[in-house]
């Protein structure tokens, strides 16, 4: 057989042709290969690493960054859709089933996200500032019946004239009144701190408690509606809200500071070590059929590289190649 009849067996296009009986070795043979040997965990590292130095090395990232983000946003500014419209209709029915299932989390977890500094005195704040609007409004007539008691009716009287004309009885009452609501000020604050513990405490107890799976599942669902309901062009303005440009160079900094230590590799290849330590040994068929996904990757596996060596063996270039090899 000559050059040109083989170079015509191998641009046979057909399921059963050489080029497909090709694609199929190549294929079995990728899938008797253990999953470190396809995915090197030192290569990875290398390759992650090279990328991420690319990026941090160039001087358009940042632009190109900020410039899809605002193409993002324009788009989603325009689009009078809702969330729920945007996404295929199974996704929201998958994702409210899901929220749907009974889950309480562990305790000591929740408390260990809900109770921190920051949000401690956010709740202190909104806590305070409840109490406080509270005092304010029952300070003054309590102060006022408080005084009212302790005089006769005659004197009472008095006192009512005297705090309608500004006298010098009004400036008692109205004094005490302020008093008053400091004390009562102080005490809400006081409230506020010791009540914070027991307030998260009582939270953590409600988003935990097995008993009240069903109102926590009723929970998420609603959480999920909210968001799912949520209408794209808001999103959008939000996008816009965003300081991209900012979080980009903190991001670069960060990552540059970080791949100039010496342990970036090592760090890099031991992380993908240790999510390959379960199954990195065994060969990608045994991981695969188990899942129900050989068929799929072995026909998918040969697909794409009937369709990457097409091209290639109908180029000039491989020709050349063939006929010198015939030679």
């Amino acid at each position: 057989m000559n050059a040109q009849d083989l170079l015509a067996r191998l641009q046979d296009a057909s399921s059963d042709g050489p080029l497909d009986r090709l694609a199929s070795l190549v294929v079995e043979h990728e899938l008797s290969q253990p999953l470190e040997t396809l995915v090197p965990p030192a290569l990875v590292a290398r390759a992650l690493r090279a990328a991420l130095e690319g990026w941090l090395a160039s001087d358009t990232a940042d632009r190109e960054l900020a410039s899809a983000i605002d193409h993002l946003q324009r788009q989603l500014s325009q689009d009078p859709r809702t969330v729920r419209d945007a996404v295929p209709p199974e996704l929201p029915k998958m994702l409210s089933e899901l929220a749907a299932r009974r889950y309480s989390p562990d305790r000591a977890l929740v408390l260990s996200v809900l109770d921190r500094p920051p949000v401690r005195s956010l709740a202190r704040a909104l806590l305070l500032n409840v109490l406080i609007e509270f005092s304010r409004k029952v300070s003054a007539p309590v102060t006022e019946n408080r005084l009212a008691k302790g005089f006769s009716g005659l004197a009472k009287f008095a006192a009512e004239q005297a705090k309608s004309s500004g006298g010098a009885l009004g400036g008692i009452a109205g004094a005490l009144s302020d008093e008053l609501e400091r004390q009562v000020e102080k005490r809400a604050r006081d409230f506020a701190d010791s009540a914070l513990s027991g307030l998260f405490q009582q939270l953590a107890d409600a988003l935990t408690d097995p008993t009240r799976a069903s109102e926590q599942a009723e929970m998420r669902v609603a959480l999920l509606d909210g968001v799912l309901g949520l209408p794209l062009a808001k999103l959008g303005r939000e996008l816009s809200r965003a300081d991209v440009p900012g979080s980009a160079a903190v991001v670069r900094k960060a990552l540059t500071q970080w791949l100039s230590s010496r342990d970036a590799s090592k760090e890099f290849e031991g992380l993908i070590t240790r999510l390959m330590e379960r199954d990195g040994k065994r060969p990608m068929r045994e991981l695969l059929e188990p899942l129900g996904l050989l068929d799929t990757f072995q026909d998918l596996g040969r697909e794409s590289l009937r369709r990457r060596l097409a091209p290639v063996v109908a180029s000039e270039p491989f020709a050349l190649w063939l006929a010198e090899l015939m030679k």
